[in-house]
C-alpha cells in the first residue's frame, strides 16, 4: 500500500490525480489519497509521495517537521533533503554557482529604497518580485514600471520579509508571452514528457481557486537545447544528493538571445500535467510502483 499525499484544501484541485489513480490500478498498485496534515499512521505505507499538498508553502516549518517524522517510519519520495533544499528558491543561488544558466535573480532581505533601486538599475522598471518561499504564484507580482510605483514594491518586499522568506526580484522575461514556458519532467533523472504553459504574468494572474493561478496548458516537445539543459541539472541533483529525484519539473524559458534558461526547479509537488502528455501517466506509475520495492 503507498500513499498520495495531499492537503484538505487543494484534494479536489489536482487535475492529475484521477489519471495517475487509474494508471496506478492499472499497475496493480493500491494506494489512499491522504492529507498531510491528517491523523495518520504512516508506517502502514510502503511509500509516501508528495503529490499535492499545495499549502506547504504557507506553513513550510511544519511541513518540513511532519516529513522528518514520516521519514523515520516509511520511505518519502521526494525525500526530506530534496524538499528542505528545493522549497526555498535561494537554491537558485546553488544552481548559478554550477553554471545553469537560470532567469536573473536578485534576492533582497532589506526592503529599503535605496537597495531596491539599485535592483531596477540593473534589471530595468518591467520587473516581477516574489517570495522565496512560494508556489502557484503566491505573492507573486508584475510591475511594468516598477520605478513609478517604488512604495509598492518596497511594501510588496517587506511583507516577504516579514513572513520570513527572502523578496526575490527579477526582470519580466518578454519573450514567454510569445513562447510561453517549456516544463519538462524528469522521472529517476530521464526526461519522460514536456508541456507548454502560457505566460501567467502578462495578464493580472486568474487566483480564483484562492490557492494558485490558473495556467494556460498544451502538449509541447522540448528542444534539444531544452533537454540538454535539464541533463544539466539532473546532473547537478546527482552530485548533490549522490542520485537524481524519483520526479523532477524543470522550468524554462527563451533569454533575450533565444536560449533556454532555468525559471524554476520542481522537486517538491509538482503537476505533471498528465493529460497533455500520452503515456505519460503509465510511466509515472510504474516509476511509484518500482521506488516502493
Amino acid at each position: 500500500m503507498i500513499a498520495l499525499v495531499t492537503a484538505a484544501v487543494s484534494r479536489d484541485l489536482d487535475e492529475d490525480m484521477p489519471i495517475l489513480g487509474a494508471a496506478l490500478e492499472r499497475a496493480g498498485a493500491q494506494f489512499h489519497l491522504v492529507d498531510w496534515h491528517g491523523d495518520v499512521d504512516w508506517s502502514q505505507y510502503a511509500a509516501v509521495f508528495l503529490r499535492s499538498p499545495w499549502d506547504y508553502h504557507l506553513r513550510r516549518d511544519e511541513f518540513l517537521a511532519w516529513m522528518r517524522n514520516v521519514s523515520v517510519v516509511t520511505r518519502i519520495c521526494n525525500p526530506y533533503e530534496v524538499v528542505e533544499w528545493n522549497s526555498d528558491k535561494r537554491y537558485l543561488g546553488d544552481l548559478v554557482s554550477a553554471g545553469i544558466p537560470i532567469v536573473p535573480t536578485c534576492f533582497v532581505t532589506n526592503a529599503d529604497e535605496s537597495s531596491v533601486r539599485d535592483v531596477l538599475d540593473e534589471f530595468g522598471n518591467d520587473v516581477v518580485v516574489k517570495p522565496s518561499i512560494s508556489a502557484g504564484s503566491h505573492e507573486t507580482l508584475r510591475y511594468r514600471d516598477a520605478s513609478l510605483v517604488i512604495s509598492d514594491v518596497i511594501d510588496h518586499i517587506s511583507r516577504i520579509v516579514s513572513a520570513g522568506a527572502s523578496a526575490m526580484v527579477q526582470p519580466y522575461e518578454a519573450g514567454i508571452d510569445e513562447e510561453g514556458e517549456t516544463g519538462m519532467v524528469w522521472l529517476n533523472g530521464e526526461l519522460s514528457h514536456a508541456f507548454r504553459k502560457g505566460s501567467i504574468l502578462a495578464v493580472e494572474p486568474d487566483m480564483d481557486n484562492g490557492l494558485y493561478a490558473a495556467e494556460d496548458i498544451a502538449s509541447r516537445t522540448a528542444s534539444i537545447e531544452e533537454a540538454a539543459l535539464g541533463e544539466s541539472i539532473m546532473d547537478f541533483l546527482r552530485d548533490r544528493f549522490g542520485a537524481a529525484p524519483l520526479y523532477a519539473r524543470v522550468d524554462v524559458i527563451p533569454n533575450n538571445a533565444g536560449r533556454p534558461q532555468l525559471m524554476e526547479l520542481e522537486l517538491v509537488e509538482p503537476s505533471f500535467f498528465l493529460a497533455y502528455a500520452p503515456g505519460a501517466d503509465d510511466r509515472v506509475a510504474s516509476a511509484f510502483v518500482n521506488a516502493q520495492l
